[in-house]
């Protein structure tokens, strides 16, 4: 455990009961507020039907909402860091810290349903060779959202996530399957990190994640070292949650942006050739100044005192994200 960390005495396991739980769910919070209650409350409602610990790992929070876990569900175990580790390193908090077979990675903004984990519970079970089990994303109105795709290349990196949706098909296709339905159990590439079920094994033999990446393609360098070590990703239709996604990075939206690009820079750095690794920085770095340049015309024309008319369109343009 990081010397950063602490964690509850009151809340320590038991080592009775350490091989007790079925599963682990792994929970990193930064001031995420009212979603993450929402998220442990569905939690409690909704909850797998094997044995199961809920661990939260607070990354220097100074909204309180540690306190109200702490008061309102006084059986998970809280980790607090006095500083922002980076969300691999507190995963991997988490992760070391849990007592399970199977750890649940979840974001603090997603809601579970009745059945959700026992469904992606179900599908690492059945197919020995899985690693990861990716659940099934739903913004809060129900529409989809894109939840797996390829192994991205440098094209698929560079486009990114929207521009990419603009050119999607029904085909699985690209970094982001933006054109499929989600309607069938399949392995694939990688999946979105809001939520996805791990499998123990898995992770003793390929390791925890990489905590050079901070925030952003943790996950897509994860679901890369399984496949190269003969472990599959799946997705899980019938793991459907709801995500709102975002709810900490909208608060810190340069940050985000110059995470995501580090993350895609030592991502793609292990496949290109020396010599061309300060064209890929060069490449990233006009990409992150693009797409600051992007998300600062958004935040000005989101301000009312800046818009020309009350009718003025508070959308703004689409980032590179």
């Amino acid at each position: 455990m990081s010397e950063a960390a602490t964690l509850d005495p009151s809340l320590a396991p038991d080592a009775a009961d350490a091989t007790a739980c079925g599963v682990s769910v792994v929970i990193v919070t930064w001031n995420s507020g009212q979603p993450l209650l929402d998220c442990l409350e569905s939690l409690r409602a909704n909850p797998p039907s094997v044995p199961w610990e809920a661990i939260v790992i607070d990354n220097g929070s100074t909204d309180g909402t540690i306190a109200r876990v702490r008061a309102e569900f006084p059986t998970v175990r809280v980790f607090e860091n006095r500083n922002n580790l980076g969300l691999p390193a507190a995963n991997n908090q988490g992760i070391t810290a849990s007592r399970s077979p199977f750890v649940l990675i979840s974001n603090p903004d997603v809601i579970y349903p009745p059945g959700a984990i026992d469904a992606l519970l179900e599908l690492v079970q059945r197919r020995e060779r899985a690693a990861f089990a990716v659940a099934n994303l739903r913004y809060p109105d129900g529409t989809l959202q894109t939840s797996v795709g390829d192994l991205p290349s440098l094209r698929h990196a560079l486009l990114g996530r929207r521009l990419s949706g603009r050119v999607a098909s029904d085909r699985c296709d690209g970094m982001w399957w933006h054109g499929w339905a989600h309607d069938e159990e399949r392995a694939v590439g990688h999946g979105a990190e809001a939520c996805y079920l791990v499998r123990r094994e898995a992770i003793d033999e390929i390791g925890l994640q990489d905590e050079r990446f901070v925030l952003d393609w943790e996950g897509l360098e994860w679901s890369r070292r399984a496949w190269t070590a003969g472990w599959e990703v799946w997705f899980c239709p019938a793991a459907t949650v709801t995500h709102l996604e975002g709810t900490s990075r909208k608060q810190v939206p340069a940050r985000t942006i110059a995470s995501t690009h580090l993350g895609i820079y030592l991502y793609m750095r292990r496949r290109a050739r020396p010599a061309l690794r300060p064209l890929l920085a060069g490449a990233l770095l006009l990409r992150a100044l693009a797409a600051l340049t992007v998300a600062a015309i958004e935040a000005a024309r989101a301000r009312p005192e800046l818009s020309c008319s009350p009718d003025s369109n508070a959308n703004g343009p689409e980032g590179l994200s």
